[in-house]
């Protein structure tokens, strides 16, 4: 059965509406983002086991939906400011709009900065670039492509996560080494071309003066409660961003081979998450094992590689939220992850 576009069109564009509610009429609306994003998606995936394949080729898809939805990051950021800092909202709503307005931030715009950096379209890029620059992880995009994709599942990577690792380590670590990781490639690649590291061809310059202008701005807008809110919402997101690096690349590692690289990439390196409803909302992102064996792929073609990648027992949200409680992750996935490596 194959992917029908509209859906995910629906399933991934359904928050925006439902965020945008909350913040006007308040009410009955504001829990409702938060539910679909959490309780609704895992109901979905967990009682619905359907099984679609590839979406096949959609221009509208590929080409329109990411356009769209990163205009709606842009929309909805500045209306969370909003929301969270100059509304007279109770505090429980303010609450549950902040988690529900980090989550889309950090799961399904994430998703799609992410589909948008792996284009070589300069005009999906770039928008995917300054989607993690305004929510001051512009980091990411270098980090992501000349360090995670290259050295995934191995030390080199610091978004890989290392069997028995909680992910509060993984956290500090991450938090931190990403950012270095990242100036290091990007460092290098000028040295290649000819150029310093200082030169204003690196992209750190963006990263850096783009989280400082967003900032600026939002003071100029919110005052020091609206920078204050920005920064929280940020780290919120930011956050969502790492635990699904977690989640999918947890104890899976590429064997060193004798001359001191490592094997080839391959589906068996990344975990998956077969489950359609949270699959829809974030761009096919939990088929995460065909997107790091063939990087390229739009995410409309990418397959969930039943049966020769890691399979996650639940969907990603799921799994997310078990990887807060480290005790009752390792019992569930050190196993399942022992397993692969023994293969």
């Amino acid at each position: 059965m194959h992917i029908r576009p509209f859906l995910f069109y629906l399933i991934t564009l359904t928050p925006a509406p439902l965020l945008f509610m909350a913040v006007v009429q308040g009410g009955f609306w504001v829990p409702c983002a938060l539910i679909y994003m959490t309780a609704f998606a895992a109901f979905c995936d967990e009682m619905f086991a359907l099984d679609f394949t590839k979406s096949g080729d959609s221009w509208a898809a590929r080409i329109v939906l990411p356009i769209i939805l990163g205009a709606v990051h842009f929309a909805l950021l500045p209306l969370a400011i909003y929301a969270l800092s100059a509304t007279s909202l109770g505090v429980l709503a303010k609450i549950l709009l902040f988690f529900a307005f980090g989550l889309f931030f950090g799961m399904i715009s994430h998703a799609n900065a992410h589909e948008m950096i792996h284009r070589t379209n300069r005009l999906h890029f770039r928008f995917g670039k300054w989607v993690f620059i305004s929510m001051l992880f512009g980091h990411h995009t270098s980090a992501h492509l000349l360090v995670h994709h290259p050295y995934v599942a191995s030390p080199k990577d610091p978004n890989s996560a290392r069997f028995n690792e909680s992910f509060y380590k993984f956290l500090k670590r991450a938090g931190v080494e990403e950012f270095r990781a990242g100036l290091r490639a990007e460092n290098a690649r000028l040295q290649k071309r000819g150029l310093s590291a200082a030169s204003l061809r690196n992209p750190y310059w963006q990263y850096c003066l783009g989280a400082l202008v967003a900032i600026a701005l939002t003071y100029s807008l919110a005052g020091l409660i609206g920078v204050i809110t920005y920064l929280a919402l940020c780290a919120h997101a930011q956050s969502q961003m790492l635990i699904i690096d977690y989640v999918q690349h947890y104890g899976l590692q590429r064997k060193q081979l004798d001359n001191g690289k490592y094997e080839l990439v391959t589906p068996r390196h990344s975990w998956n998450a077969p489950h359609w409803f949270s699959a829809f909302m974030t761009l096919n992102a939990p088929r995460h094992s065909d997107h790091h064996a063939s990087p390229a792929k739009p995410y409309t073609d990418l397959d969930g590689l039943i049966d020769t990648a890691p399979q996650l027992p639940h969907a990603i949200p799921y799994m997310a939220a078990i990887a807060l409680w480290p005790r009752k992750w390792r019992a569930m996935m050190n196993p399942r992850a022992k397993a692969w490596q023994d293969r």
